[in-house]
């Protein structure tokens, strides 16, 4: 019986850092990858298909030369050399005579392990790690897939060396996910919150918004925010199902959050779970507390009757590596946080999912972060785009991932769809995104 084929890759020294990136291209690729305990001077077999990583050139392998980021534990201040090679970006330059003109290895671990994000920075107003201070931002490759590139670069190495290599066709995927950090503008706040608002906007002379919520609350207009029949209707047209996450956190600054008890935002979330992902969008002050994300977890499972396995951040608060393994601690096992507020592209310089890697402990940890590549927020209110400018700059996200066969995940709240006040002309931008995207759908977390 023939076995399946593998990659064997040859070093001079077995690393959890490169056992990892082994890891993530064999999910990548469908094809294992694997680390070989042997000297990297080792002659391959007949029929084996090898890569030699290391400083020195073979010419019976695939050779990728060494940089040393592998090697290393700990975090020091690095700033990889770039260089653009075919239209490419390209980290950690090999000299001549290589297969290819990088280290691969090390430049994909930069990126999906965050390692700049360790180092010290300058956080944001809001303690986050700011996308303009990002080394794919200062060298121009924020909105480029570049990890997704690479390995089709190295996909091609492999098939030119190895003709007879198969690899799995994979195909453009797209997937919905939406935060609810409001469920409705007026329905489900109480009679206090409901009159403070329209006192606020009596102050302002604005009746109009005044009396838009005496007819919400009396049935007279359908609450704005209340756009789950139009979700579903896109869904069961293009024949895919979002993910949701829910705010489950206390009211605050940054958390002004709805009556979480209240009949109607159990039974939403007991609806929008039917055939969907539904998950936790932990508060912005439980960034800082597990015991608050514990609470947070028990509140949301006494809801939905399920622990929450899947979550993102709100306020996309993420610090390294605090945040995941906090998640990791209270049982989310898939993360959605990975992206910038501030600008479209890839954080991590990649659509697929990945393991987390913390830096601090030197090992793979059991959470599969899931990158998006744009938010509505971020086009809307940080770039100040007009509805058909944010489908453009979304149709070219899109294009460059379906070049690479990735996944296509924008992040959506329920707001922006209520094609209403700001939010005018916006739930046009969001058809047509999903008429050029759903056309293969991710259905599981």
């Amino acid at each position: 019986m023939k076995s399946e084929p593998e990659i064997k890759i040859y070093c001079t020294a077995s690393t959890p850092r490169l056992e990892y990136i082994a890891g993530f291209l064999t999910d990548s690729m469908g094809i294992p990858f694997i680390v070989s305990r042997e000297s990297s001077s080792a002659v391959p077999s007949a029929g084996e298909y090898s890569i030699y990583y290391g400083q020195q050139i073979d010419n019976d392998a695939v050779t990728i030369y060494e940089w040393g980021l592998l090697k290393e534990t700990g975090i020091r201040q690095t700033e990889p050399q770039v260089i653009k090679q075919s239209n490419h970006t390209l980290l950690f330059p090999a000299p001549q005579g290589y297969s290819l003109p990088f280290d691969l290895f090390s430049a994909i671990f930069y990126l999906i392990s965050r390692y700049e994000e360790y180092s010290s920075y300058i956080p944001d107003q809001y303690g986050r790690f700011e996308a303009m201070q990002s080394h794919a931002y200062r060298n121009d490759y924020l909105q480029e897939p570049v990890v997704d590139q690479w390995i089709l670069i190295l996909q091609e190495t492999l098939l030119k060396k190895y003709p007879s290599l198969r690899f799995t066709n994979k195909k453009f995927q797209f997937k919905s996910t939406f935060d609810i950090d409001n469920p409705w503008a007026f329905h489900h706040k109480g009679i206090l919150r409901n009159l403070a608002g329209m006192a606020a906007h009596a102050l302002r002379l604005d009746f109009s918004s005044v009396l838009r919520r005496i007819k919400v609350l009396t049935g007279t207009l359908p609450d704005p925010f209340d756009v789950y029949p139009f979700i579903r209707q896109m869904e069961d047209q293009y024949g895919f199902r979002s993910t949701f996450f829910f705010l489950s956190g206390n009211y605050g600054q940054y958390d002004v959050n709805y009556a979480l008890n209240t009949k109607g935002f159990k039974e939403l979330i007991r609806t929008m779970n039917s055939g969907r992902a539904t998950g936790i969008h932990p508060s912005y002050k439980s960034n800082s507390s597990r015991e608050l994300l514990s609470v947070e977890i028990k509140r949301f499972t006494a809801i939905l009757g399920k622990r929450p396995e899947i979550s993102r951040q709100h306020f996309l608060m993420i610090r390294m590596p605090e945040t995941y393994k906090r998640l990791i601690s209270v049982g989310i096992t898939s993360d959605y946080s990975m992206g910038y507020a501030s600008l479209p592209g890839f954080r991590a310089g990649t659509s697929l999912p990945f393991k987390f890697f913390d830096l601090q402990d030197e090992r793979e940890l059991p959470l599969l972060i899931h990158p998006f590549a744009v938010m509505d927020v971020t086009l809307k209110q940080y770039l100040h785009l007009e509805p058909a400018e944010a489908s453009a700059q979304i149709n070219i996200l899109v294009r460059k991932i379906k070049d690479v066969n990735g996944i296509f995940i924008p992040l959506w709240h329920n707001e922006s769809l209520s094609d209403q006040g700001i939010w005018k002309g916006w739930r046009k931008v969001f058809e047509d995104m999903v008429s050029v995207t759903a056309l293969q759908v991710v259905e599981n977390p």
